[in-house]
């Protein structure tokens, strides 16, 4: 059975004050460096949450960069595109103009020629004519000039 006697009372003021002497050189050192820990987690999280905003609007921005710039990539090509079809078009047409004017100017000049080649054709053929009733007479024929 316990006795309460003196050396309880002793073992009790030991107990005591070896609470307080492990509450300052233990306890308090442990709890503070606890905290200290908890508080650099915190200030670590809300470091995390900036970064992730920063983060999110840099990508953001670098979208609207992106967008921005495929934008004006496709109206310069579309006005490229338009520049080089009103080219197009003009050297088509310029290419038309001459050769309309070289087609009629060869048209004239193949209308001269057969013209030419008829009057040459037809003096030919009278001469022609004339030296087949030559030979078929046998005689000469005159020309009436």
């Amino acid at each position: 059975m316990i006795d309460i006697n003196f050396t309880l009372i002793v073992q009790l003021i030991n107990f005591l004050i070896l609470l307080v002497i492990l509450n300052f050189l233990l306890f308090k050192p442990i709890l503070r460096v606890l905290d200290e820990r908890e508080r650099l987690v915190n200030k670590s999280k809300e470091m995390q949450v900036e970064i992730d905003k920063m983060a999110g609007e840099s990508m953001a921005e670098y979208d609207s960069k992106i967008h921005d710039a495929k934008q004006e990539a496709m109206s310069l090509r579309a006005a490229g595109r338009s520049e080089a079809l009103a080219r197009f078009r003009e050297i088509v047409q310029s290419a038309r103009e001459v050769n309309t004017k070289e087609l009629e100017k060869a048209k004239a000049s193949l209308a001269d020629q057969a013209a030419d080649s008829r009057k040459v054709l037809a003096e030919d053929a009278k001469a022609l004519g004339r030296d087949i009733a030559s030979r078929l007479i046998g005689r000469t024929v005159g020309s009436k000039s």
